[in-house]
Parts: C-alpha cells; sequence; structure tokens
C-alpha cells in the first residue's frame, strides 16, 4: 500500500525529465531543451439520434503533438536537416525519446516515432539581454510506444 511519505519522496519535477533524439543511428539527449510537452488530442463526432433530446460523443480520431524550447546553442541535430530537407523541397522526419526518472531510479520513456514539423518553428527570436530561445512543434505521425512505464511501488 502507498503511504504519503514514500508518495512525497518520490515525486517528479521537470529536472527529472530529459527530452532525447536520434541523430547519426544513436539517441542523444537535448540538454539545451529547457521545457516540453507531449500530447494526445482526442476527438468525437457528435451523434444525436432521432427523438433523443441528447447528443452523444463517437470517438473519430487521435493525434499526437511534441512541443518543446530550446536554449540555442547548437543547429546539427535538429534545425540543419529540416532546412536541408526543406531546401531539397522535401521533409524530414525525426525520433524521439521523452523520458522521466523517480527518485528511486524507476523510469518512464515513450518513444516518438515519425515526428515531422508541424506548424510554426523559430529560426532566430531574440530579445536583448535575455536567453535566445527556439521553440518547435512537431506532429507525431505513429502512436507513442512504451518502452519504460512507471509502476506502483
Amino acid at each position: 500500500m502507498l503511504d504519503q511519505q514514500t508518495l512525497v519522496k518520490n515525486l517528479m519535477t521537470g529536472k527529472d525529465g530529459r527530452l532525447l533524439v536520434e541523430f547519426d543511428g544513436n539517441m542523444e539527449a537535448l540538454i539545451e531543451v529547457d521545457s516540453y510537452s507531449v500530447k494526445a488530442n482526442y476527438s468525437n463526432i457528435d451523434y444525436q439520434p432521432v427523438g433523443s433530446y441528447q447528443k452523444f460523443g463517437v470517438p473519430s480520431d487521435v493525434s499526437y503533438t511534441l512541443t518543446y524550447t530550446e536554449a540555442v546553442v547548437r543547429d546539427d541535430v535538429v534545425m540543419e536537416p529540416l532546412l536541408a530537407a526543406a531546401a531539397a523541397g522535401k521533409n524530414y522526419s525525426f525520433v524521439f525519446q521523452a523520458m522521466t526518472e523517480r527518485p528511486d531510479g524507476e523510469e518512464q520513456r515513450l518513444t516518438l516515432r515519425e515526428c515531422i514539423p508541424d506548424g510554426e518553428f523559430d529560426l532566430m527570436s531574440l530579445t536583448p539581454g535575455e536567453i535566445i530561445k527556439r521553440n518547435t512543434s512537431f506532429r507525431v505521425n505513429s502512436v507513442p510506444e512504451w518502452v519504460s512505464k512507471l509502476t506502483g511501488f
């Protein structure tokens, strides 16, 4: 049974996570990332039978996104392949892993495959006196896969 002391000792914060990207065949930590999120967006279709006052939701689809903000310290891992592909009239897809590690050492890790750019990407955005950061957004064109997931204590 879970007790409050065990719970509190194993709560995680942002310092317990990492985002990795496949680069040259290896998973490399994007240590410049200061925040990221992986989200699922579920959609339903409304259905209202004749004679019914109530509408019902019928599951329709799901999509996944990865967004992150990074301090700009390098371009070779993500931006260079994207811009080179765009110059050739093509797109580029990435494999990411999102992970967290609880203080007791147990790890949660998701693999995100077929991640393609989606929406606006900051190429350069500067404000005097602030750290230069870049926002990115990807559509994840596969169902995220559990590599490892958190379990009870």
